[in-house]
Formats: structure tokens, sequence, C-alpha cells
């Protein structure tokens, strides 16, 4: 999910498409060597569901992780017209993906839909203060469709456990974007142009 300061940026996109991704850098939070292959993965999985529309049943299912570095999210940050100041470091947020093929067909094939994924749970480790802190958020991201094209997204978050700071920046970013929609721009483009762009390529490449 981009980055926009905050992995909870990136958590929405993990959590709605699985890979939607931040440039890489180093870091001090390693990559993982299986990282890239399972994104890639699920892509797949999810494009083949966005592409062909079928089956319609079941359940698209990835267990994903994604590690990005500090000067990474930063630059995000920059880039973006309503900057948010990251003040930690490297972050590794890892989450069971779970969303059903139904919702993805409807949402690209009825002319105006809200896309309400289940709740998910994402584990993040935030590095902080020369030290790794363990952050949960629990949320359930929605996504209205309008004719197959994103237009609007909530992060929905519902809880966040965690240390202070950190809980406070998440909690306080989440309610500016679903209220209002601090980053509305970046989040449905980057989402349109993983539907219409990458998925068609991603199938079509086999």
């Amino acid at each position: 999910m981009m980055g926009m300061g905050l992995p909870g940026g990136a958590l929405l996109v993990l959590a709605t498409l699985g890979t939607v991704a931040l440039p890489a850098g180093a870091m001090a939070l390693e990559e993982k060597k299986d990282e890239k292959d399972k994104l890639k993965a699920c892509e797949r999985r999810i494009c083949d569901a966005i592409v062909k529309k079928a089956p319609a049943t079941g359940d698209v299912s990835c267990a994903l992780t994604k590690t990005w570095a500090r000067k990474s999210i930063k630059e995000s940050s920059e880039d973006e017209s309503k900057k948010v100041d990251w003040t930690f470091g490297d972050a590794r947020c890892t989450v069971d993906l779970k969303v059903p093929r139904s919702l993805i067909v409807s949402a690209l094939s009825d002319p105006g839909v809200k896309l309400e994924l289940p709740l998910h749970r994402v584990d993040c480790e935030i590095e902080r203060d020369k030290e790794v802190d363990r952050v949960h958020f629990t949320l359930g991201p929605k996504v209205r469709f309008e004719n197959g094209v994103a237009k609007q997204v909530w992060i929905n978050l519902k809880k966040v456990e965690g240390p202070g700071a950190i809980k406070a920046m998440a909690t306080s970013l989440a309610k500016l974007e679903d209220t209002v929609g601090l980053f509305q721009g970046p989040l449905t483009k980057a989402i349109n142009k993983f539907i219409a762009e990458k998925c068609p390529k991603t199938v079509k490449g086999g």
C-alpha cells in the first residue's frame, strides 16, 4: 500500500489488493527471502479473479509479508501533497489475506457497489529508538466502486495494540483518511492501476 508516512497506508493496499508495494531500499529489518515470491503468487491469484471474474465462489487466500525501509517510507511520504512525518524506522507487516471471490466479482461487475472486506489482523514490527516494537492492527477496509473503478476508500481501523506513539499516529491517520480522505487520490489511483494495468499483464504473462 503506498507509503503515505505510515504502514497503515500500505496495510490498506495489503488488505485490499495484497501486492502494491513501496520501492526497495537498504534496511535493518531485512526483507525475508521468500517475501517477493509470495507477493507475486498472491498477485497472480488476485489478478486471476479480477480479470477472469470466475469462479465467483471460494476465497482468494494469501499469507503475506512486506518489509519497508525507513528511507522509502519517508521518500514516499514526501512525494504526497499531504505530508506525514515518519519518525520511526523500518517496518515489516504480515497478514493472512482472505477475500471472497464473490466480493471481487461483484465490485468489478455491478454498476455501483461498496466492497467490504472481512476484518483482518495485521501484525507489524516497527523500529523505534533502536528497538523493534510489535504492533497489531485489526481493520476491515472498504472500497466504493462505480462501473469497476475505485472511487473511495475507507481504512476502517477497528483496533490497534502497541506502544502509545505508534497507536496514536495510526489511529489519527486512519480517522483522517476515513473522514476527510487524507490520501484518497493515491489510494484509489493505486487500486485502479493495479486492476486496469497490472492484472491484465500478469494474467497474460502466465
